[in-house]
């Protein structure tokens, strides 16, 4: 049989510890939960972190990139008014040789005119200009 001072030593000794037990369990499940929510909270500030950076890391790139194409657009630019201030060059070039070309021309032909009027007068005349003869 059961010793029943025994067994009321058990249940006291029972009733005494099991409800620190289960004070000291609920304890370490509060813990359990706090360092949980803790490190939840962490991950969560390392994966909004880890996001925040992979953001900058694309607007860089793409910022990389937007200068990218914003300068070979000002080079084309550039390269095309450059062509464009050459060929108005060589326009100008053009137009001003050839006015040259017309007055030369023009002084060409009164050049021959003056030296066509001295033979004229050189052979009606029958001297030689100062320069033919000879002293």
């Amino acid at each position: 049989m059961v010793d029943y001072n025994a067994a009321r030593q058990v249940i006291e000794r029972l009733r005494v510890n099991v409800p620190s037990s289960i004070i000291e369990s609920e304890r370490m499940l509060q813990e359990r939960d706090r360092i949980l929510e803790a490190a939840e909270a962490e991950a969560a500030r390392m994966v909004e972190q880890a996001k925040r950076h992979v953001q900058e890391i694309l607007s860089s790139d793409a910022l990389v990139a937007a200068a990218r194409q914003e300068a070979e657009r000002i080079i084309m630019d550039s390269q095309r008014a450059a062509q464009q201030r050459r060929d108005e060059a060589d326009r100008y070039a053009a137009r001003v040789l050839e006015e040259l070309a017309e007055k030369l021309g023009v002084i060409s032909k009164q050049v021959d005119n003056g030296l066509e009027l001295l033979r004229q007068n050189l052979d009606l005349g029958g001297e030689t200009p100062k320069s033919e003869r000879r002293t």
